[in-house]
């Protein structure tokens, strides 16, 4: 429900804040005082187009606010969790929408801004408006279906209707990815074998490639790594041209220091130092004579190398820029072909899956068909009933139930209202209808009987009684009490009947304070409120008016306790 509303620079309002009760809330005032105001401020709050025309004269910026407690309403709670919010603890939730001389509107929900999309898929769930404001949930053929199953109990079945359908479809989806086309199915077979093959056959290892680049890199310079180990093998070993060996020199360097070192014993310890070298520069010198030895040029192998590693490029360019990833690409495709050579047993287990899912499908839609049949039948009789009640007797309503032929997730019906106000005039869609009173009666009927179904908690009527006197007038005002015990209303009316029975009774009166002029909202209690009911009886508090005014609210409270 909305329990608090806030205004601000709207309109004629320059501050207004309203505590809204639970049950039926109205609104009196006189003609131009300004109550319309109201509807239009809420009906921005839940969503309507914001204009900059709103804007009290002077004020820059404007907001509405309005507090709602939204306990058990899924409806609300899905919506929120959609778009990643969340009630506050208590089940509350902040609408606000800002307006901007500048057209900079805002909207957020708990604080947060949203865009106006969002914004409204939220407002929807909270409050529908009724009369001369049009934002009516009731016109939509979907929703239309919706309250149609409510009425005869079939939510359940619908729900397990939209389960089976979204199985079936799924399944649909899923034969139709396996099966597809089946000449490309087999051009996809012989693709993915080719490449398994191609890469097979070169059967590429991991670091295979460095390791070749580096046997090439050898290979390629082998004449020149020949000269260099003979080169060192001279310099350290061989000697020749009467120069002495490196490990020659080492030698006599030795020699040198053993003479030495009978003079000094310090000496000896440089002695099996030099003794090490000489030995590490004969092995060096061995080393160098096998590597050489080893050395030689291999056209063949040379070729072999590069066509191997421009092989392996042409694998690198199609699978994969590494050896792990062209084997990565290998299982893949492998793993693809499999699927595809059992995609026939599968699609055979999935096509008879998905026609028992449709033969489910088909039963309980007809079902669902057949109740909702009788539902229109009996739910027809019961706005009949009620529009003569509200001085429509001639009026008929028709629910159209037509059976389609593609199936949905709510069955194979389409519905649509249908109304005829007068005899002889055709029967209409309802959301088609001119009247604007005519409109709001057969809505209050609809709203009458869906009381205890409707989801949306909080109802507002825009002079819903216009026109309306005598026992209809008295019909309009029961059944708006009527709807009040399920749900909050918000009525804007001028009829006394309907204002006695309210719960919360707000006056809206029109002001001049110097050249501004200001709406101002207070709420009735005691004398005043019986005061306010005699000016709707009779123009003015006459005593015989606030002796029936005062009658009024007796009997109402009478109704009430019934």
């Amino acid at each position: 429900m909305l329990a608090e509303l806030q205004i601000e620079n709207f309109a004629l309002i320059e501050k207004l804040e309203l505590h809204l009760a639970p049950g039926l809330n109205v609104v009196t005032g006189e003609t131009g005082a300004g109550k319309s105001i109201i509807i239009d401020a809420i009906s921005l709050l839940v969503g309507a187009r914001a204009s900059g025309d709103y804007l009290r004269e002077g004020a820059e910026r404007g907001f509405v606010s309005g507090l709602f407690y939204c306990q058990n309403l899924k409806g609300v709670e899905e919506t929120l969790k959609e778009l990643g919010l969340k009630p506050e603890e208590d089940g509350s939730v902040l609408l606000v929408r800002e307006l901007s001389r500048s057209g900079r509107h805002s909207c957020r929900i708990n604080g947060r801004p949203v865009t106006l999309s969002m914004y409204q898929k939220i407002g929807q769930h909270l409050v529908d408006i009724h009369g001369q404001h049009a934002y009516q949930s009731l016109l939509r053929p979907a929703y239309q279906l919706k309250l149609l199953d409510s009425f005869g109990g079939l939510s359940g079945l619908r729900e397990e209707i939209e389960g089976i359908y979204n199985r079936w479809r799924q399944t649909k989806r899923e034969l139709e990815e396996l099966c597809g086309d089946p000449g490309q199915r087999e051009r996809q077979k012989d693709l993915l074998r080719f490449q398994i093959e191609e890469i097979d056959r070169v059967a590429p290892k991991p670091g295979e490639e460095e390791e070749l680049k580096q046997e090439l890199k050898i290979l390629s310079s082998a004449e020149e790594l020949v000269k260099g180990a003979e080169t060192a093998y001279t310099y350290l070993f061989g000697g020749g041209a009467g120069q002495p060996s490196a490990y020659d020199l080492v030698a006599r360097a030795a020699e040198i220091l053993n003479s030495m070192a009978n003079l000094d014993s310090g000496l000896k310890k440089w002695i099996s130092m030099l003794e090490e070298a000489s030995l590490q520069v004969e092995e060096v010198a061995k080393a160098l004579r096998s590597y050489r030895e080893a050395l030689e040029f291999n056209p063949r192998r040379l070729e072999e190398i590069e066509d191997r590693l421009e092989t392996l490029r042409r694998l690198h360019k199609k699978y994969g820029g590494t050896v792990e990833e062209i084997l990565h690409f290998r299982e893949e495709a492998a793993a693809t072909l499999a699927r595809l050579e059992q995609s026939e047993e599968l699609a055979s287990r999935l096509e008879e899956e998905c026609q028992n899912l449709l033969t489910a499908y088909e039963e309980k839609a007809a079902e669902l068909h057949r109740l909702r049949l009788e539902a229109a039948q009996k739910l027809e009789k019961e706005i009949q009933a009620v529009l003569g009640e509200l001085s429509m007797p001639a009026a008929k309503v028709s629910i159209g139930v037509s059976y389609r032929a593609e199936p949905g997730p709510a069955g194979k019906d389409e519905v649509e209202f249908y109304f005829q106000p007068n005899p002889g005039e055709g029967m209409y869609p309802l959301a088609e209808i001119a009247s604007g009173g005519e409109m709001a009666r057969v809505m209050l009927a609809l709203k009458s009987i869906l009381a205890g179904v409707d989801e949306i908690p909080t109802l507002i009527f825009d002079e819903i009684d216009a026109g309306v006197g005598g026992q209809a007038a008295r019909s309009v005002a029961l059944h708006l009490a009527h709807i009040g015990k399920k749900h909050q209303v918000l009525c804007v009316t001028h009829s006394a009947q309907l204002a006695s029975l309210a719960d919360r009774h707000f006056n809206v009166n029109k002001v001049v304070k110097g050249d501004r002029t200001y709406t101002l909202v207070s709420e009735l209690k005691g004398k005043d409120r019986i005061f306010e009911l005699a000016r709707l009886l009779s123009g003015e508090a006459s005593p015989t008016a606030l002796k029936h005014a005062a009658e009024l609210l007796d009997q109402a409270k009478a109704i009430k306790r019934n």
